[in-house]
C-alpha cells in the first residue's frame, strides 16, 4: 500500500507549476466552506429567536440574522465558483505536465522497449491513465480538501454547542476509516488489474484498426472480435468485482449510518424535551444537530466515494509508474561535432542479439568508403535492417565494433550522429502539420522548395498546394508516390553525410518508381548511401553489394562480380529475372 501511495503522490510536485491557482483556489475553498457552516449556525439562531413571544426586538434581530444568513450563502456560492475556476485550472496544468512528462519519457525510451509493447497500450497510458490522474487532481484532491475543511469547522461548532453530541459524532470518523481500509484492501489490486486489462483492450482495438484491411481480406472479423471479447470479459469481471464493493461498502454501510445518526438525534432531542429540557436542547440546536449530522454523513460518504476514485488513480499511477521507471536511452557519447566526419563505415567482428544469445548478426566484417553506394540483400530475417539499427544507435552491438569516420559510434552523441544520417523507409511517413514542416523543421521555404525541385517533386506544388498546405494524419491527402518524394526531399534538406534507403521504391507503381529512382540518384550525390533491397534490379549499379544469410555475411562485391561467382546472389538474381 505504501508503494502505491508513493506512486500516486509522486505527481504532487507537479502542483508547483500551478502555485497561484492552488493558493487562490484553496483560499476560496476555505472561506466558502466556513461560510456554509456559519450559515447553518445562523439559521439555527433564527429558530431559537422566534421561539416564544414575538417582540419587535426579536423580529429586528431575526431579520439581521436572516440578512447575515443570505450574505453568507451568496458569498459561499461565489467563493465556491472561484474555487472551482482556480482549482480546475491548476489541475489541468498538472495534467498537462504529467502527460508531457510521460510523452517525453516514452520518446526517450530505447527502441527495444517497443519491441514487445503494443502501440495501443502505450497510447492508453498517455491518454486514459493520465486522464484518471487528472480527474484525481481536478475533483478528488479538491473534494477531499473541502471535506476535511467542512468536518473541521462543523466539529468546532458542535463542540462549542454540545460536547456530548460532538464526541458521539466523532465516533463516525474511525468507523468510516475502517470502511475505507476495508475498501482499499479488497479493491486496490483488482483496480490495478482492471486498468491493465483496459490497456490491453485499447491495444487490441488499435491493432485491429491499423490492420482492418488484412482482417477483412482473410475473413478474420469473428476471430478478432473473440480475441477482444476475451480481454473485455476479463475487464468486465474486474469491474463487476469493484462495483460489488462500491455497492456494499460505500452505499449500504453508509446508508445504515445515516439512519443510525438520524435516530440518535431524534432520540436525544425527544429525551431532553420530555425531561424538562435536561440537556438544554432548543429547536435551533436540534436543527443544527440534524443539519450537521446529515452534513457529516454526506461528507464522510463523499470521502469513501472519493476513495473509489483515489483507488482508480492509484492503479493508473502504477501503470504510468511502470513506464516512468523504465530507463531512458542513455547517451554516453561525448563527441558532439567532428570536422572530418566523412561517412566511411566499418564493422569489425560485430555480433548482435535482440534477445539473450539468439544472434541475428554473427561476426560481421565489412567496410564502406565515403560517398560509396552499397546495398544489402538477403532473405527476410537475414539481418539487413539490424545493420542499419546498429549504425544509427537504435541498438548497440553485443560484440565487436561499429565505427564511422574511424570513430566508434558509441563515442558519438546520439543527437549528433543522427543529424548526420537520413533514413527513407519503405512505408513513407508524414507528420500531421504543414508540408513545410514535413520537409524541414527550420521553416526555410527556399530550402524546402529547392529540395522538392531536386528530387523531382515540384509538381506537388502545382496542384493548388503550397508549402503551408495541411498534411492530414498519416499523409492521407497525398498519394504514395508523393509521400515518398516528400520523404526524399526531407532527407535532402537535412543534408546528411550518410543516407539509408530501406526499399524506398517497393510501394510505388512503375511510373512513380521512375520519379523516385531519379530522386534517389540526385540524393546519393556526395554522400555514403546504404540501400536495403529486395528487387535486385534496382541495385545493379551499386559500388558494392553485401549478401547476408541468417545473420552471416556470405558474399560481397559488385553486381557483375557476384554473378560470376555463381553463389547465393546469382541464384536470387536469376530467380527474380525469370519472373520479369
Amino acid at each position: 500500500m505504501k508503494k502505491n501511495n508513493k506512486t500516486l503522490f509522486q505527481f504532487i510536485p507537479y502542483m508547483k507549476n500551478a502555485k497561484r491557482e492552488y493558493i487562490f483556489g484553496l483560499g476560496a475553498a476555505l472561506l466558502s466552506t466556513l461560510g456554509s457552516v456559519v450559515a447553518v449556525y445562523l439559521l439555527a439562531k433564527i429558530f431559537d429567536n422566534v421561539e416564544g413571544t414575538i417582540t419587535q426586538k426579536i423580529i429586528y434581530r431575526s431579520l439581521l440574522i436572516v440578512a447575515g444568513y443570505g450574505i453568507m450563502q451568496i458569498a459561499s456560492g461565489l467563493l465556491t465558483y472561484i474555487r472551482n475556476i482556480f482549482l480546475v485550472a491548476g489541475a489541468n496544468k498538472v495534467y498537462v505536465r504529467i502527460q508531457t512528462r510521460i510523452y517525453d519519457h516514452i520518446q526517450n525510451l530505447p527502441i527495444s522497449y517497443f519491441d514487445n509493447m503494443p502501440a495501443g497500450s502505450v497510447v492508453s497510458r498517455i491518454t486514459s491513465d493520465a486522464n484518471v490522474i487528472r480527474k484525481f487532481f481536478t475533483d478528488t484532491f479538491v473534494n477531499i480538501v473541502v471535506i476535511f475543511l467542512k468536518l473541521f469547522f462543523i466539529y468546532i461548532v458542535l463542540f462549542s454547542v454540545d460536547i456530548y453530541f460532538a464526541f458521539f459524532m466523532l465516533l463516525l470518523i474511525p468507523l468510516m476509516y475502517f470502511i475505507m481500509v476495508l475498501y482499499n484492501k479488497f479493491t486496490v489490486n483488482t483496480m490495478i488489474k482492471y486498468r491493465k486489462t483496459y490497456s490491453e483492450c485499447s491495444a487490441i482495438i488499435n491493432e485491429s484498426y491499423q490492420n482492418l484491411e488484412i482482417i477483412k481480406s482473410f475473413n478474420k472479423e469473428e476471430e478478432s472480435l473473440n480475441y477482444w471479447k476475451k480481454a473485455n470479459d476479463r475487464r468486465y469481471k474486474y469491474g463487476l468485482k469493484i462495483n460489488f464493493f462500491d455497492a456494499t461498502l460505500l452505499h449500504t454501510l453508509t446508508g445504515f449510518l445515516q439512519i443510525l445518526i438520524f435516530t440518535a438525534v431524534i432520540f436525544y432531542y425527544s429525551y431532553s424535551y420530555f425531561h424538562d429540557n435536561k440537556f438544554g436542547i432548543t429547536i435551533g440546536i436540534a436543527y443544527l444537530f440534524i443539519n450537521y449530522s446529515q452534513d457529516i454523513i454526506y461528507r464522510l460518504t463523499d470521502f469513501t466515494a472519493e476513495i473509489s476514485v483515489y483507488t482508480r488513480a492509484i492503479s493508473a499511477a502504477v501503470n504510468i509508474g511502470e513506464v516512468l521507471e523504465l530507463k531512458v536511452e542513455e547517451d554516453t557519447g561525448k563527441i558532439t561535432a567532428k570536422d572530418n566526419f566523412q561517412g566511411n563505415i566499418k564493422f569489425e567482428d560485430v555480433s548482435f542479439a535482440y534477445k539473450y544469445d539468439s544472434y541475428v548478426l554473427k561476426n560481421i566484417n565489412l567496410e564502406i568508403e565515403k560517398n560509396q553506394t552499397v546495398a544489402f540483400v538477403g532473405s527476410t530475417g537475414s539481418g539487413k535492417s539490424t545493420i542499419m539499427n546498429l549504425l544509427i544507435k537504435f541498438y548497440e552491438a553485443n560484440k565487436g565494433r561499429v565505427s564511422i569516420s574511424d570513430e566508434d559510434v558509441k563515442n558519438y552523441s546520439r543527437n549528433y550522429l543522427r543529424e548526420q544520417i537520413a533514413i527513407v523507409l519503405q512505408d513513407s511517413f508524414l507528420f500531421e502539420g504543414s508540408l513545410l514542416d514535413n520537409i524541414t523543421p527550420t521553416g526555410d521555404e527556399n530550402l524546402a522548395k529547392k529540395s522538392l525541385e531536386r528530387v523531382g517533386g515540384s509538381f506537388i506544388l502545382e496542384q493548388g498546394r503550397t508549402l503551408q498546405s495541411k498534411v492530414e494524419d498519416g499523409g492521407n491527402n497525398f498519394s504514395t508516390g508523393e509521400k515518398q518524394l516528400i520523404c526524399l526531399a526531407r532527407a535532402l534538406a537535412k543534408n546528411p553525410k550518410i543516407l539509408i534507403l530501406d526499399e524506398s521504391t517497393a510501394n510505388v507503381d512503375s511510373q512513380t518508381e521512375q520519379y523516385v529512382s531519379r530522386a534517389i540518384e540526385e540524393l546519393k550525390v556526395g554522400r555514403t548511401t546504404l540501400i536495403i533491397a529486395h528487387r535486385l534490379s534496382t541495385i545493379k549499379n551499386a559500388d558494392k553489394i553485401f549478401v547476408l544469410h541468417y545473420g552471416e555475411l556470405v558474399e560481397a562485391g559488385n553486381h557483375q562480380d557476384l554473378l560470376e561467382i555463381g553463389g547465393r546472389y546469382s541464384k536470387m538474381y536469376r530467380t527474380q529475372t525469370k519472373g520479369e
